[in-house]
């Protein structure tokens, strides 16, 4: 396959790649953020959220970078994958929160707009099949 025929980059791919990195790069900064000012709560009452966070934000970067620059098939997986999980994620912990009785609906309403407002679409856009497409052709020249 040459260069000709290679499928065009889907609109938007590097508008959501930077997106991806400023929205993951912002959430790592929280939970590192929260992490270093309150250490002793977090190991405390609520380590598995942090630690999954942390390493969450962190997969989500390299796969994007695998994916925009390797123009891998593997990282677009594991991309999606990580991106749905942080989702489902966000969503579970707020819940559970709510349900131990450790914060109020409404406190627990803001960070799930915040988070979900960017992550949904973001898991959206790169569950196209445009974007598998795309990476194929790089794996053909």
């Amino acid at each position: 396959m040459t260069a000709d025929s290679r499928s065009s980059r889907p609109r938007g791919f590097g508008l959501f790649a930077r997106i991806v990195y400023v929205h993951q790069a912002i959430l790592l900064a929280l939970f590192v953020a929260k992490v270093r000012d309150d250490y002793a709560r977090v190991v405390q009452e609520l380590p598995l959220q942090h630690v999954s966070g942390i390493v969450l934000s962190i997969g989500v970067i390299v796969a994007m970078f695998c994916v925009a620059t390797r123009k891998s098939l593997k990282a677009l997986s594991w991309l999606r994958l990580i991106l749905w999980l942080s989702v489902i994620k966000v969503l579970m912990v707020e819940f559970w929160l709510v349900a131990q009785g450790q914060i109020e609906w409404a406190t627990a309403l803001r960070p799930i707009v915040f988070k979900e407002s960017v992550a949904i679409p973001l898991a959206i856009y790169w569950s196209r099949s445009v974007h598998i497409r795309y990476l194929n052709t790089f794996k053909h020249c």
